[in-house]
């Protein structure tokens, strides 16, 4: 059976807080093995003894430290709490384990502890020297205490001993508490802004397609008094073009896929220029898994088209490559075109390849590049290169 995570985590939690409460009894045992006449076994049993109250008050401290937050909204009514359940975790203590003076608290029915002494300084007087005639050994211990007294005294000790664990859980637990507050905090910024990425995106993508449909719709309105059949033709691939372009809801899909809309719109193209295009392809057969910002070529070629092709009366090329170099993809569409002037670089490309780099920049960054060049040979290439990745 499958632990939930939150119950895993639990699970940890209470693993380490028990793993620390016995590195602690530990601790304090070898102290007091260190510092007194006594076995590992009795020393471990005392520490035991006086580390047991907070096998209760830990968690008690741990719930009023969540419920009572040291905060400045809430410093009026926390602070009176934290003082007067920390002087009963010092009475709760006191009544458990009780101290006893002039002892190290050995366990019920157990003598007292006595503290390691070191040799007497060379040249000291022996123990008890100097003391006259008739003396009988160490001085008497002095009478005790009355019992008010001496009860106060106790919780004097006790508090110095137990008074710091009590703010130690209490600052142990506001420090988790902001830490996992700014965790939180950090989380969902990044969620939102996933999200703001998300619907730029988003309203990006939507662009395309008025834009899209308006310039293919036109195509098709030249066409309607000269060649009914080829608008009909076209209007049945715009169809099948939309319905794949709706389907697709991912913002980045395979470049096989991108090439399989691509030729749908290709095919409206060919039906309307007709013997004036001519499409050729390079595509490098791994690079056809390769993701790719859907609807990327399709204003790439719209742009070889337009500024390439249609101002020609002569036959026109468009080529299509996508070639894979390490880590990057790279996709080129190129014409035969006139080319672009240096003053008509800006102005060439309109909407669409406007929003296209505006896409590249938002999916990739700076490791995204879209750049314009005029061919040696004549005429123009558009060149995108993005991250490689497979799906």
């Amino acid at each position: 059976m499958n632990l939930s995570t939150g119950f895993r985590q639990q699970l940890a939690l209470w693993a380490l807080v028990l793993g620390l409460w016995c590195l602690l009894v530990l601790a304090f045992a070898g102290h007091v093995v260190i510092t007194s006449e006594v076995a590992w076994t009795e020393a471990v049993l005392v520490s035991l003894r006086d580390w047991f109250p907070w096998v209760v008050l830990g968690p008690v401290a741990t719930w009023l430290a969540v419920r009572f937050p040291l905060e400045r909204h809430k410093l009026a009514v926390s602070i009176p709490v934290h003082v007067v359940a920390c002087l009963l975790a010092v009475l709760v203590c006191e009544w458990v384990a009780p101290t006893r003076p002039g002892a190290l608290g050995p366990l019920p029915g157990r003598p007292p502890f006595r503290l390691r002494e070191g040799p007497p300084p060379e040249g000291a007087p022996p123990f008890g020297a100097g003391q006259g005639p008739g003396f009988e050994g160490p001085p008497r211990r002095p009478p005790p205490l009355p019992r008010p007294r001496a009860f106060a005294n106790a919780l004097l000790m006790r508090a110095r001993f137990n008074l710091p664990i009590y703010w130690v859980i209490v600052s142990f637990v506001h420090a988790l508490t902001f830490y996992r507050r700014s965790e939180a905090r950090e989380r969902q910024a990044l969620e939102l802004e996933a999200r703001l990425a998300d619907a730029k995106l988003q309203a990006l993508r939507m662009q395309l397609h008025p834009h899209f449909l308006f310039n293919t719709l036109n195509a098709i309105s030249t066409l309607v008094h000269k060649d009914p059949k080829a608008a009909d033709e076209m209007i049945a691939n715009l169809s099948e073009l939309l319905r794949a372009t709706l389907d697709t809801a991912a913002q980045e899909i395979p470049l096989r896929q991108e090439l399989a809309f691509l030729d749908r719109y290709l095919e409206i193209q060919q039906v309307r220029l007709g013997e004036r295009l001519r499409i050729e392809k390079q595509i490098d057969a791994s690079t056809l898994e390769a993701q790719v910002p859907a609807l990327v070529l399709q204003p790439l070629v719209e742009n070889a088209l337009r500024h390439g092709i249609e101002p020609n009366l002569g036959t026109g090329v468009v080529s299509i490559r996508a070639a894979r170099s390490n880590n990057t993809l790279q996709l080129a569409v190129r014409d035969n075109g006139p080319g672009m002037k240096s003053s008509a670089k800006s102005a060439r490309g309109g909407i669409g390849l406007a929003n296209t780099r505006t896409r590249l920049q938002e999916l990739y960054g700076q490791e995204a590049r879209l750049v314009f060049n005029n061919l040696a040979e004549g005429g123009c290439a558009v060149e995108v290169e993005i991250p490689y990745k497979a799906t």
